[in-house]
């Protein structure tokens, strides 16, 4: 007791004290990999082996890759986020027990929010348990086909107004164009268009309050950033913090634009056949008609899960907060890192630019649903481009209950998240040879039989994949379209060669941008 207190009354003693106890509490977990036999890299003290990402000295994806390299025989090994362990897979086997076989046992992604900070968190992204299982087996039918092709019209007058700029851009002296730029202005009315129900014109009005709102939310603060990817690491001090990581502002405005269009289709009984009537719908049927249920995820327990949710306007501006905040940087990178690869690749601009031509002429000159899905050789590109620059580098699930690793003796406890290098796997060269080079032709259907289908996951995989992949790649189509019509593109002085990602991006970006020399091709 005396020694006690004479430590509380020495402040150089006090002070030993709280740095001692500091320490041994970020270090306490440090031998929980070598307590169970599992290989791993020895972390550091406050960042793990985060350390690079985490004070933005490397990207995400250059420090997936140098993870991933880590251990080149293994199939799985250990690593720490500041001081919470996770297990990182290389095995593509595991990959799928993790996304579907167990599926069960890692359910949930396992990101901590703050609901009444961050209202619009409350998306299907973020989502767990019952809650996810009912509101994806209510979305689901929003994202067929069908449906997108009745919305189809909306994504061709977006196209149109792209196709005008591009064509104002190759008319200047200085051809040189920053693509993203256009890109993103292009997704923005997209989106705002298909799933807020309103005409945005970011192509054309850059102050426009949709705009302002969305730059910034694409340019968040580094306290933002860093507190992105530390919450699950620290969970229980992001909720205590009660961290707010979306702008009060862009959340009101958001929350203002669904709830007047609510209102609004509500007593007009106007009809666009986008996301929000889809929605509203849902809001008001709670559940969509003429559409079959998912059968991969809706057992009698998950309709029963779905029969529990109410969508209320909350709930349907987070979920259309969600289907923007998904696509908008994700589909917009993709669209300029496609270009830019054809830019470098002409003999492939080239022959994609053939078949659009092509799709589109015996369609006597019109750009139809069916004249896209008939661009085979246009799916091979952009697949390619999601390969080698998959918009999340890497994506994790946390495990529900004590699970153990198949053909080993490892256990997992319940808690653990599980990391899936996706930007790691995706450059392997045993399953990619020569990673680096830009290839369509891996993703002929000879090609793709020939290699593990969990060695590919730009949109994750399983019943918790992307729930809009088919929107987003549909986007991405039309945006490239929009640019091969008419133009070329070619590499100019300003375009980075090689790319240099950006450090500060949890998404796979260019540090520089995307400049290229746009050019009529008449």
């Amino acid at each position: 007791m005396l020694d006690v207190v004479a430590i509380l009354l020495d402040p150089f003693l006090l002070i030993g004290f709280v740095l001692g106890s500091l320490y041994f509490y970020l270090t306490a977990t440090f031998d929980f990999w070598k307590c169970r036999g599992v290989p791993f890299k020895k972390p550091t003290v406050l960042v793990g082996n985060f350390g690079p990402l985490l004070l933005f000295r490397t990207s995400q994806p250059e420090g997936v890759k140098e993870m991933y390299q880590w251990f080149k025989n293994e199939r799985f090994f250990g690593a720490f986020r500041v001081r919470s362990p996770v297990l990182i897979l290389r095995d593509p086997d595991l990959v799928r027990s993790v996304c579907v076989k167990d599926f069960a046992c890692f359910v949930n992604r396992g990101i901590p929010i703050n609901n009444d900070q961050d209202p619009l968190s409350g998306h299907l992204f973020n989502l767990e348990g019952r809650k996810w299982k009912g509101l994806r087996s209510k979305l689901t039918p929003a994202f067929s086909s069908g449906k997108l092709k009745r919305m189809f019209y909306l994504l061709v007058e977006c196209c149109e107004e792209l196709q005008r700029l591009i064509n104002e851009a190759s008319n200047f002296a200085d051809q040189t164009v920053e693509v993203r730029e256009l890109a993103a202005k292009f997704i923005i009315d997209v989106i705002g268009s298909c799933a807020f129900g309103i005409q945005i014109n970011a192509l054309t009005d850059e102050e426009s309050e949709f705009h302002r709102a969305v730059k910034k939310l694409s340019k968040p603060s580094y306290k933002a950033t860093l507190w992105r990817m530390l919450r699950t690491a620290m969970p229980r001090l992001y909720r205590l913090m009660g961290v707010q990581l979306v702008d009060p502002s862009v959340t009101q405005f958001f929350t203002h634009v669904v709830s007047q269009m609510i209102s609004q289709r509500e007593n007009n009984g106007t009809t666009r056949y986008d996301f929000m009537d889809l929605l509203i719908e849902l809001k008001n049927k709670g559940t969509l008609e003429s559409e079959a249920t998912n059968s991969r995820i809706c057992s009698d327990e998950d309709a029963q899960a779905a029969k529990e949710i109410e969508l209320d306007e909350n709930t349907i501006a987070a979920q259309a907060f969600g289907f923007f905040a998904a696509g908008y940087e994700t589909s917009s990178n993709t669209i300029a890192f496609c270009l830019y690869e054809l830019a470098l690749n002409q003999e492939i601009q080239d022959k994609t630019r053939r078949e659009v031509h092509n799709a589109i002429g015996t369609r006597d000159g019109k750009l139809t649903y069916d004249a896209v899905q008939e661009m085979k050789y246009l799916d091979m590109v952009i697949l390619e481009t999601l390969r080698k620059y998959p918009p999340a580098p890497l994506f994790a699930r946390r495990c529900e209950y004590k699970y153990r690793i198949p053909d080993s003796n490892v256990e997992l406890p319940a808690g653990l998240r599980v990391v899936i290098p996706i930007y790691g796997l995706h450059h392997d060269p045993n399953y990619y040879p020569d990673p680096a080079r830009f290839d369509p032709e891996r993703f002929t259907e000879k090609n793709k039989r020939t290699r593990h289908p969990y060695t590919y996951l730009p949109f994750g995989e399983g019943p918790r994949n992307c729930i809009g992949m088919r929107f987003a790649l549909l986007q991405i189509k039309m945006g490239i379209i929009a640019f091969l019509k008419d133009h070329r593109v070619e590499i100019c002085e300003k375009s980075p060669v090689p790319i240099k990602f950006s450090r500060r991006s949890l998404v796979t970006a260019s540090e520089t941008g995307y400049w290229l020399t746009i050019t009529s091709s008449s």
